[in-house]
C-alpha cells in the first residue's frame, strides 16, 4: 500500500493526543514517516498506550501550542476531529490546505474495500452498529468504526498487516460514523453508500451558525461521483436543494405514503421499499429497539443493506434482514434499561447530547394519557434552544431534575414548561427523580449537554448514573438489568 500523502521518511504532524492521533501516528509510522506528537497539553502522549508509537521514533514537540505548529508546518499534517480550527487558523471550519487531511479522510484514502458512511446529528452510533450487524448477519465481514468506536485509520492499519502476514484480510467492508468534525474540511471522500439521517441544532459551541453546521455535513454532495448513492430523509428539506448539486444517485427514506423517490416507505409494523428494481417488504414486530427515532434508523439500516447486498450480488434474503433485525441488542448509553426499583424504571440515554436526541427519546415513549416520566437534564450547554422539547415535555415529562453548567438556562427556557429542581450532581439528582416517580413510571437521563463540566465523556456519565440506580436497587431492592434499548415500561 502506498501512501502519496506521506513519503517515505517524511516528518508527518500528528495533531491531538486521543484516539485518532494514536491510531494515525502507529500508521504514519508503519507507512514510512517519522510521527511528531503535538497537542496543548503535552502529557497526553505519556502512557503505556502511547509506547508502540514512541517506538517507532516519534518525538513530541512541547513549549508551544498547537497553532504555530500546525500554520508553519510544510509536510503533511493529520488532524484529529477533536481539535477545533479556531484554535490553529482563526476560523471555526478550516479552509483546504494541501498538506493537511483530518484523520478519517486520510485513512478513508488508504482503504481498498467499499465504505458505507453514516452521518447525521442523531441516531449515527445506533444506526452504524446496525448496519454491521445485518451486513454481518449477510455475510460479510464489517470493519466498524469512524467517529463512533475504532478509528479508521487502525483498520488500514489491520488490513495491511494482515496482507504482509500473508492471511487473509479480516474486513470486506468498512461501515463508517462520520461527524461534522470529520466531515467539514473533508476535500475527498468516495463511500458507495452515505446515509445522511437528519440534521438538528448542534455543536453551536463550536460552529458559528446552524449553516455552518449544516454546511460541514452536506458539502460531500458536491464530492460523491455517480458511483455513491446518497439515502436521504425525504421529512427534512436538505434534499430539495442538494440533490441537484451532486452525482450521486439518490433514494429516500420517509413515512409518508409517497417518496419523492426511489426507497423505504416507514409503516405500522413493516418496512416497505418503494421504486427499487427489487420490491420488498421487512417485518419490524420483532425489532427490540421501537421508540426514540429507532424505527428511521431501522429504515436507514435496511436500505443500506439491500443495496449493498444488491451492489455486491448477494441474494436478498428478508428471513435473513429479519432475524438480524431481531437479534440487535442496542447500544451502551442509548435509551437503555438499567434497572427497575419499587416500580420505577431507569432509562440511561446519556448519549443524547444534544436537543435534538431529547426529541427523540421523548417523542418515541409510549402514550400513557398523562405525564409519566421524570427526566434529569444538563451538563455543558452547546449553544442551541432547549425550547423545541416543550411539547415533548408537557406530554411525557411531569417534572425535571437539572444539574451542570447549563442548569440555569435551562429553568430560564423550560421552568414555565413542567416543574423543575436543581441537584448539586448525578448522584443527588437521581436520587431526587426516584423520590418524585411512582411506580409504574421512568426516570430517564437524557442530558440534552456535553458532560465535559462534570464527566470525562458521555460514557462516564452514563456509569455514574448505573451506578446511582445500583445504589438504589441494593438499598431497596431492583428487578435486576435488562440488556438493550427501553421501549415500554
Amino acid at each position: 500500500m502506498k501512501d502519496s500523502f506521506i513519503q517515505q521518511g517524511a516528518e508527518v504532524l500528528i495533531v491531538g493526543g486521543g484516539r485518532s492521533g494514536l491510531h494515525a501516528a502507529l500508521l504514519a509510522g508503519e507507512l514510512g514517516g517519522k510521527p511528531v506528537l503535538v497537542d496543548d497539553d503535552p502529557s497526553a502522549f505519556e502512557g503505556p498506550r502511547w509506547e508502540a508509537v514512541m517506538a517507532l521514533g516519534a518525538r513530541v514537540m512541547t513549549g508551544v501550542r498547537i497553532g504555530p505548529w500546525i500554520r508553519s508546518w510544510k509536510g503533511p499534517v493529520i488532524m484529529s476531529p477533536g481539535v477545533p480550527p479556531i484554535s490553529w487558523c482563526g476560523q471555526a471550519v478550516a479552509p483546504p490546505f494541501s498538506n493537511i487531511r483530518g484523520e478519517l479522510e486520510w485513512a478513508a484514502s488508504l482503504w481498498e474495500r467499499p465504505i458505507v458512511a453514516i452521518a447525521g446529528t442523531n441516531g449515527k452510533s445506533t444506526t452504524t452498529a446496525l448496519v454491521a450487524h445485518l451486513l454481518k448477519n449477510a455475510g460479510f465481514s464489517p470493519f466498524v468504526g469512524g467517529n463512533f468506536g475504532t478509528p479508521f485509520s487502525e483498520g488500514v492499519r489491520l488490513m495491511r498487516r494482515s496482507r504482509q502476514e500473508g492471511q487473509t484480510e479480516p474486513f470486506d467492508v468498512g461501515v463508517i460514523e462520520v461527524s461534522s468534525f470529520q466531515t467539514e474540511s473533508m476535500q475527498s471522500f468516495s463511500p458507495e453508500i452515505y446515509l445522511l439521517l437528519n440534521i438538528t441544532p448542534d455543536h453551536l459551541d463550536r460552529y458559528d451558525s446552524l449553516p455552518q453546521y449544516r454546511m460541514a455535513k452536506l458539502h460531500l454532495a458536491t464530492l460523491f461521483s455517480p458511483s455513491t448513492t446518497i439515502v436521504w430523509n425525504s421529512a427534512q428539506e436538505d434534499w430539495r436543494e442538494w440533490i441537484s448539486r451532486t452525482k450521486a444517485h439518490s433514494v429516500f427514506v420517509g413515512s409518508d405514503r409517497e417518496l419523492p423517490g426511489p426507497g423505504i416507505i416507514i409503516g405500522e409494523g413493516t418496512l416497505r421499499s418503494e421504486g427499487l428494481e427489487e420490491p420488498f417488504s421487512v417485518s419490524t414486530r420483532n425489532y427490540p429497539l421501537i421508540g426514540g427515532g429507532n424505527l428511521q434508523n431501522l429504515a436507514f439500516s435496511v436500505l443500506a443493506t439491500v443495496l449493498f447486498c444488491k451492489k455486491h450480488h448477494r441474494p436478498l434474503d428478508i428471513t435473513e434482514i429479519e432475524e438480524g433485525i431481531a437479534s440487535f441488542s442496542g447500544l451502551p448509553h442509548r435509551m437503555e434499561r438499567v434497572n427497575t426499583v419499587r416500580g420505577v424504571t431507569f432509562v440511561n440515554d446519556s448519549k443524547a447530547t444534544n436537543v435534538g436526541a431529547v426529541e427523540a427519546a421523548l417523542s418515541g415513549l409510549p402514550e400513557t394519557g398523562h405525564p409519566h416520566v421524570v427526566l434529569i437534564m444538563g451538563g455543558r450547554d452547546k449553544g442551541g434552544s432547549y425550547r423545541p422539547l416543550i411539547p415533548w415535555l408537557k406530554k411525557h415529562v411531569r417534572e425535571v431534575v437539572v444539574i451542570g453548567e447549563a442548569r440555569e438556562k435551562i429553568r430560564e427556557e423550560l421552568g414555565g414548561a413542567v416543574p423543575m429542581e436543581e441537584a448539586q450532581d448525578l448522584f443527588e439528582a437521581v436520587a431526587r427523580a426516584f423520590s418524585v416517580a411512582d411506580s409504574g413510571e421512568m426516570v430517564l437521563l437524557s442530558p440534552a449537554c456535553s458532560s465535559y463540566d462534570m464527566f470525562h465523556g458521555y460514557e462516564e456519565r452514563g456509569e455514574r448514573f448505573r451506578e446511582a440506580v445500583r445504589r438504589l436497587s441494593a438499598k431497596f431492592g431492583g428487578e435486576g438489568r435488562s440488556h438493550g434499548a427501553a421501549t415500554s415500561h
